[in-house]
């Protein structure tokens, strides 16, 4: 296994396969909207990638995008991603739009979850944050997933103020009892009239939790994240990273859709391009270096004592 400078394992990878998303959310950057699948890795060299973490300890991966499911090779991608021994949790995150096709070959070519981002159960609303009309197509999505066991699945819910933050209690209902854990996220800190018109505070909410929770989990390697048992619905709240905990327990390397190793989700200035230099023929010794200077590349972005620091970039997780 592993470490940086600061003793820190790496034992998970968040893998970008694309940039290119179907959806235009009010709450997304929307960088990737109008790429194209050019500059893309292809799906052996994302296993060969995944299979150089793997050596050096890696057991979680998440396959990322933009929406990985525009990829209409995303099965190939996942069954040889999935025939690396070592994997212990390969998931993937989506909108849902084209689950109830790929849920069932998803599965069977080795896909163990799934996280669905879900922020409102009114087709209405969807709409407006979405820019899509396809609630109905989402919402037979999750549950093909669940039909397959592609399990436990999360739903991630971006709660905005006048907007969904009513829903909660309604979402944790219409899931309860089933295997799902739904994910509360708080709007991440910015200038946008985004963040001014629609930023939710979840304390209030949290601390309701803790009073009703009949089990409370705390999820140390996910950052001191907890996870509440409610009457048989499962919540957790994802608040923005702006500390020295979430950084010292940071476990996570990233790759970029266009084949680029990302030490921090913090920073968009350190980055480790492999992806010409697996593509030019060197041997694996080579890459493995690449691998090894992303990895010390990695430092805290927030340390004890720190004032908040401006974020360079974030993404909810």
């Amino acid at each position: 296994m592993i470490k940086d400078g600061f003793g820190r394992p790496i034992t998970s990878m968040r893998v970008s396969i694309t940039s290119r998303c179907n959806f235009s959310c009010r709450y997304c950057h929307h960088e990737g909207m109008d790429a194209g699948s050019e500059n893309e890795m292809t799906p052996e060299e994302i296993r060969e990638i995944v299979a150089m973490g793997v050596r050096f300890g890696v057991k979680n991966v998440k396959i990322t995008g933009g929406e990985p499911l525009v990829r209409k090779d995303v099965v190939d991608v996942i069954d040889r991603v999935s025939s690396i021994g070592g994997i212990t949790d390969l998931s993937i995150t989506t909108n849902g739009y084209y689950l109830e096709d790929y849920a069932s070959d998803l599965k069977k070519a080795g896909l163990n979850r799934v996280n669905v981002s879900l922020d409102t159960l009114r087709p209405d609303v969807f709409k407006w944050i979405t820019g899509s009309d396809t609630y109905a197509t989402v919402i037979k999505g999750i549950d093909a997933a669940l039909e397959v066991e592609l399990t436990p699945l999360k739903i991630n819910v971006v709660v905005m103020k006048g907007i969904n933050n009513n829903e909660i209690n309604s979402m944790l209902k219409s899931y309860s009892g089933r295997d799902v854990i739904v994910q509360l996220i708080e709007l991440v800190k910015s200038d946008s009239n985004m963040f001014k018109d629609y930023y939710f505070d979840l304390d209030n909410i949290e601390d309701e939790f803790r009073k009703r929770a009949l089990e409370v989990h705390e999820r140390r390697f996910m950052h001191g994240r907890r996870q509440y048992l409610l009457n048989g619905a499962t919540v957790e709240v994802i608040k923005p990273m702006h500390n020295s905990y979430f950084c010292a327990h940071c476990t996570r390397l990233r790759v970029t859709s266009d084949g680029k190793f990302k030490p921090c989700l913090m920073r968009s200035d350190n980055h480790v391009d492999f992806l010409k230099i697996l593509r030019s023929g060197v041997d694996n010794m080579e890459l493995e270096k690449l691998f090894i200077q992303a990895v010390m590349r990695r430092e805290p972005f927030f340390k004890p004592g720190n004032k908040e620091r401006d974020m360079v970039e974030l993404k909810t997780e």
